[in-house]
């Protein structure tokens, strides 16, 4: 059976492709931000009670401080994610944008309301600024898993009791 055309089956593969990439990031993430935490706890400790015998300077200290607390925020929120459902919420798309985070991957972003999501292209396909979303993300690392257009609340389908209405395609 193919997975084209059964959306619930469609939205269940890329709810486990998006969760597979959080995965990627907290194995890539938590082992650097444990090195880090360790080299600049044994720095510290070295340069703030032995005098630097072992080799530490302040410098050292800061960088490896800074370094640990960069890593470690990334493998948390990935972490986290991992032990959570994704949600879902509805709301305004008040900015889009994209950009090249290597010379390769394109990332795009997706601002609802005041929350900033991340996501692929096919994730955003035929949503614009100004649209109402319905959106399924990850809370912490604020990935995007799809998002659907629906009417907004002044709009007449949804004054007549008749609900939401999909604009956008199924995934």
């Amino acid at each position: 059976m193919s997975a084209y055309g059964d959306p619930q089956l469609e939205r269940e593969l890329k709810t486990r492709a998006v969760r597979a990439g959080i995965l990627r990031s907290a194995v890539l993430w938590t082992p650097l931000g444990l090195v880090a935490a360790g080299a600049f706890v044994y720095f510290f400790i070295d340069r703030a009670f032995r005098g630097g015998e072992g080799g530490s300077t302040w410098f050292l200290v800061v960088v490896l401080g800074l370094l640990a607390l960069l890593f470690g925020y990334q493998a948390v929120q990935s972490v986290l994610d991992l032990f959570t459902q994704p949600r879902k919420r509805r709301g305004r798309v008040t900015r889009m944008w994209s950009r090249r985070d290597s010379l390769v991957a394109k990332t795009y972003y997706l601002r609802v309301d005041r929350q900033i999501l991340r996501a692929d292209a096919h994730g955003i396909a035929g949503v614009r600024e100004g649209d109402w979303v319905e959106v399924t993300y990850f809370p912490h690392s604020a990935v995007l898993v799809w998002a659907d257009v629906v009417d907004g609340p002044g709009d007449e389908t949804a004054a007549e009791g008749g609900g939401p209405t999909e604009r956008r395609r199924e995934l």
